[in-house]
């Protein structure tokens, strides 16, 4: 039997999605017995048959094996805890190319480092990280993302959609002065946005809705709650036409790969970890000219640079728009390929192979005191 200890939040976050998925391609791994230790209070599944296997994994630290290897799917810069005295994993996500000191000792105090995408590899490699980088991309659940059979009724308008917090790093501010610059009241066009923040105060969420009030097309804009699952997400991304992700800089972005999944067009910015699976078959892609300090006030401090957004990539995303929506392209083929190519089980495949290559399940790097 391989043991392995699982650190790591199960929400309806990145990471949280990210972290139920990578549990259950796990799961189904011969001979194989995780225990789960998650992170916060807060768990949210998908379905039933996701609440067993999340009720069987919590079991089972009950009686955890201490000399297993601990993935830990968490933020960069705080990764000291872990589970056990076995091999030490960890798989976090960031957006820009400059890591803290900090980040730094956390990322080296694990034995192996998991990224989903080579442009992080290469960041790590860049700060100095020392320890083995594993590339394993994230994937996309196609048993949820994939087009409902039935008769879809037309729609008079073409419609674009955002998926992300309101949040500057995401640049929901260029994706409105864009929608409202390619379009005007008699086009029969609409942007909706699923842009929910838990981590914002009323002032800063009042701060996004005034943008969304002073723009000339605001009675074309929808802007929707939270949604409850993930099958949820994916009714919203097929009643819509078109994903527009202008990020200045991504960890991964699972909503671009679940979208392509429904087959639909995207347009999307030609930087970072995203860049790994959207390229200029399956993406409308908006490139960067430069980098520049990255800086919001609340996240980031101008420690690091992401894309520096200005009129010529504000321009590349109004011609965009007006092109999918004059030309009434609604389906993404190459899009589709590539969604299945990126599955969970190719994820959870690269961990697992990994874990085996380096004899985690039989090692323990506990240091045993010696005998006098």
């Amino acid at each position: 039997m391989k043991n392995l200890n699982l650190n790591c939040p199960i929400n309806s976050t990145g990471y949280g999605i990210t972290s139920l998925n990578i549990v259950k391609g796990l799961y189904t791994k011969p001979d194989t017995k995780l225990s789960l230790f998650p992170i916060g209070n807060n768990i949210e599944i998908n379905s039933e048959q996701d609440k067993t296997i999340i009720q069987e994994v919590l079991a089972n630290s009950n009686s955890f094996d201490y000399n297993a290897p601990c993935l830990k799917i968490w933020h960069q810069h705080d990764l000291s805890q872990r589970v056990g005295n076995g091999h030490y994993y960890v798989f976090p996500f960031f957006e820009i190319d400059t890591l803290t000191e900090r980040e730094k000792h956390h990322l080296n105090y694990a034995d192996y480092i998991f990224v989903a995408s080579s442009w992080a590899k290469q960041i790590l490699l860049n700060n100095g990280i020392t320890k083995p980088i594993y590339v394993a991309p994230l994937g996309v659940d196609t048993t949820i993302f994939q087009s409902p059979n039935k008769i879809k009724v037309e729609k008079d308008n073409y419609v674009f959609f955002h998926i992300g917090k309101w949040e500057l790093r995401k640049s929901q501010d260029v994706l409105l002065k864009a929608f409202d610059s390619a379009f005007t009241e008699k086009d029969n066009v609409e942007l909706r946005l699923l842009p929910f923040n838990p981590f914002l105060s009323e002032e800063e969420h009042n701060q996004w809705l005034n943008l969304v009030e002073n723009c000339k097309l605001k009675d074309k804009i929808k802007i929707f709650n939270r949604l409850p699952t993930q099958y949820h997400l994916a009714e919203f991304i097929d009643d819509s036409d078109c994903g527009v992700f202008i990020s200045r800089a991504e960890g991964w972005n699972n909503e671009i790969l679940e979208a392509m999944a429904l087959n639909k067009p995207i347009i999307a910015t030609n930087y970072s970890a995203h860049t790994e699976y959207c390229n200029d078959k399956n993406c409308y892609l908006v490139n960067v000219n430069e980098l520049e300090a990255a800086n919001d006030g609340k996240w980031f401090n101008g420690h690091g640079k992401w894309a520096k957004l200005s009129d010529n990539q504000l321009d590349q995303t109004i011609n965009y728009m007006k092109f999918v929506y004059s030309n009434s392209i609604d389906s993404n083929p190459e899009g589709v390929l590539t969604a299945q190519k990126y599955s969970w089980n190719h994820t959870t495949n690269i961990i697992a192979e990994n874990l085996i290559r380096n004899n985690s399940y039989h090692a323990n790097t506990k240091k045993k005191p010696k005998r006098r």
